[in-house]
């Protein structure tokens, strides 16, 4: 359970995964979208947006972060803070 503020209270059912916010068809689109509503971890609760993937969907290498920093949150863009340096 998390505290916001001084009366406002979120708790997450113990229960609930990202696979819950799967989409049935998963193409890059459809899953860019599906990011953007999942609560599936507490990640959201201090994000102000999805920063999802950037680049060809045929790439050959991919590179994955542990999750987006603080620049990369204000931007909504991957690799754009420290990380990416």
């Amino acid at each position: 359970m998390q505290v916001l503020g001084f009366n406002v209270v979120i708790q997450r059912a113990e229960n609930i995964s990202a696979e819950d916010f799967l989409p049935r068809s998963r193409s890059l689109e459809s899953l860019r979208q599906a990011a953007k509503s999942c609560k599936g971890c507490d990640l959201y609760l201090n994000a102000t947006q999805t920063v999802f993937g950037d680049g060809p969907g045929h790439a050959s290498v991919m590179l994955v972060g542990e999750q987006p920093g603080d620049i990369e949150d204000q931007k909504g863009e991957p690799f754009v803070g420290p990380a990416g340096r």
